[in-house]
């Protein structure tokens, strides 16, 4: 089977590790079509981009835009299956091979499994709360779709692509419309990739956040999707209330600015701690941005950015 792989890039070194490691399941597909789309990253980088190996596929986007980065790679891609990965991400080997046998088994979308590319306390913490969603979720199972790790049928791509008007949420938005057209999404535990947190717990609680507020986003433009939970359709209605109190959206702001608070709090002491009851109050943490976001979205209004969040440059 003839697979293409989309690779979004933005002022980040770690590509090359990236490409590397998706050179090395080569021999896992009749043909293996690498791009690289990079979008609005500085001179320099782009100019290092060069060093890619030869045969691996560069484009070039002026305007940062990572679900545009994709919709270019889709456009080029000659794959029966495309697939997709982030710059700050290393594949485990098998991982072509993984994909291409869930698709053949009837999928039409493959959810992958990420793991962790770091050690320290905060990227196991992280790593930690990403997994709680997975504990139960078994192979073949529906799931949502995170780009990081995502394989899809290329007649899927007929039907629709990613949203570009947005930085988060647009993967979810596509695999839950796939969905409603009738395509089937399965989690796949075997297609594997190891991805490097930023190990920033204020920085983490910004960009859950923009979740939350993408999410909010995705239920107003799509009330007829279905998560598979459904407490955010709950959580999604019980803050369009709230938002419509005195002062409610004002509470968005505030909640999320006191989560951030909390990460730096958890970020100074998570190393005195037990090691789950710091997850624990990661969770809460997490839970509490997550709400923060939902309460500030308000339809027309721009997306939030982490870094306008957490009130500091940081990789958004």
């Amino acid at each position: 089977m003839r697979v293409s792989v989309v690779i979004p890039v933005k002022d980040d070194d770690r590509i090359f590790a990236c490409v590397a490691s998706v050179r090395a399941c080569a021999v896992e597909a009749e043909t293996l079509q690498i791009t690289v789309a990079e979008n609005g990253s500085s001179e320099a980088f782009r100019q290092s981009l060069a060093g890619l190996p030869e045969g691996v596929e560069l484009l070039t986007l002026p305007q940062p835009g990572v679900y545009a980065a994709r919709n270019r790679g889709i456009e080029k891609a000659r794959g029966d299956v495309i697939l997709f990965t982030d710059a700050d991400c290393v594949v485990r080997p098998g991982w072509v091979q993984a994909a291409v046998n869930c698709l053949e088994r009837g999928a039409d979308i493959a959810q992958g499994f990420s793991g962790t590319a770091r050690s320290s306390l905060v990227d196991r913490m992280i790593q930690a709360r990403y997994e709680a969603h997975l504990r139960e979720r078994r192979a073949g199972e529906a799931t949502e779709c995170d780009t990081r790790n995502l394989a899809v049928r290329r007649e899927v791509f007929d039907s629709l692509t990613f949203n570009e008007r947005f930085r988060r949420v647009g993967d979810t938005e596509f695999g839950l419309l796939s969905e409603s057209l009738g395509f089937r999404v399965a989690y796949c535990a075997e297609m594997t990739v190891d991805h490097a947190h930023e190990p920033d717990i204020p920085l983490f609680a910004a960009k859950q956040v923009c979740h939350g507020w993408g999410a909010q986003r995705l239920m107003h433009e799509h009330p007829e999707v279905r998560w598979h939970g459904g407490h955010l359709q709950l959580v999604a209605s019980w803050s369009v209330r709230v938002r419509r109190l005195p002062g409610g959206k004002r509470l968005g702001g505030a909640l999320a600015q006191a989560s951030v608070g909390a990460g730096r709090l958890l970020q100074r002491f998570a190393p005195r701690l037990p090691f789950a009851a710091a997850v624990m109050l990661l969770g809460a943490i997490d839970k509490a941005s997550g709400l923060a976001g939902h309460l500030m979205f308000a339809p027309g209004e721009p997306e939030p950015s982490p870094s306008g969040i957490v009130k500091r440059v940081a990789r958004d």
